[in-house]
């Protein structure tokens, strides 16, 4: 009996683990695909030697400057506890709450992280608003995207000289906009773009027009390399050369 009582409890011990060990593993996994990181193991990627861009953008945001001044965008960003960094190590810090400030890639600087707001609320929105006006009056132009696929929220942000000129921002997952402000740019003007504060979207047949364009990550990324860059695109490129950028938090 106390044998029988024994291999019980035993088989229940190894089920327990078993579970564990089942959801640790399905944690990981889930971790890696909110991400979308390639598979660095973050001991062994050095962050002092100079490195090749590294992709990103997906379920993450960034600012675009037109600059190479990296250090006084960190400042103008309120940057802490700035250190040099490669594209390996900063881009796996950016997607676990840092911001990385990357190697000048043309004329343009970029700024990505979670540590940056996300626009996905007017107040949030606003806060982005704001860089980018300080921003675009310190460089000239200054551009923020943020895309994230389990909500379908996708947002791009334009601002010249001190001013926002265009602002586009859709929540999928409520069938809304947050918000849609100025003229569309020559790319956007070959698409038509869903507005729901459109008098149009008022007709009840509105949404099922099939010239309508719903906006995904894609589109998103589109819209970046016709505006400056396509971060999914870096490392196919052979006109940036290996540097450092810079890593922060705010």
């Amino acid at each position: 009996m106390i044998t029988n009582v024994a291999t019980v409890l035993l088989v229940i011990c190894l089920i327990i683990v078993l579970i564990i060990n089942v959801k640790i593993y399905l944690k990981r996994k889930s971790a890696q695909e909110y991400t979308d990181l390639p598979s660095y193991d973050n001991s062994e990627v050095g962050q002092l030697s100079p490195d090749t861009p590294v992709n990103f953008g997906f379920k993450c945001m960034w600012i675009a400057i037109r600059t190479d001044n990296k250090k006084k965008v960190a400042e103008m960003l309120h940057l802490k506890n700035i250190s040099d960094c490669n594209w390996k190590k900063g881009i796996i810090k950016a997607y676990e709450g840092s911001v990385f400030i990357t190697p000048t890639i043309g004329e343009w600087t970029l700024a990505c992280g979670l540590g940056l707001p996300s626009g996905d609320n007017p107040k949030r929105l606003k806060e982005v608003k704001k860089i980018l006006q300080s921003l675009s009056k310190e460089f000239g132009e200054a551009q923020f995207f943020c895309t994230h696929r389990v909500v379908e929220y996708h947002c791009w942000v334009k601002a010249i000289n001190g001013h926002v000129v265009r602002v586009y921002s859709y929540l999928g997952e409520a069938c809304e906009n947050i918000a849609v402000e100025g003229q569309p740019t020559e790319f956007e003007q070959t698409l038509n773009l869903v507005n729901t504060f459109s008098e149009e979207a008022n007709d009840e047949n509105y949404y099922e027009r099939e010239d309508l364009v719903y906006v995904d990550e894609e589109l998103l990324m589109r819209v970046a390399g016709h505006w400056s860059v396509d971060p999914t695109n870096l490392e196919g490129r052979n006109d940036i050369a290996p540097g450092l950028g810079l890593l922060g938090t705010r």
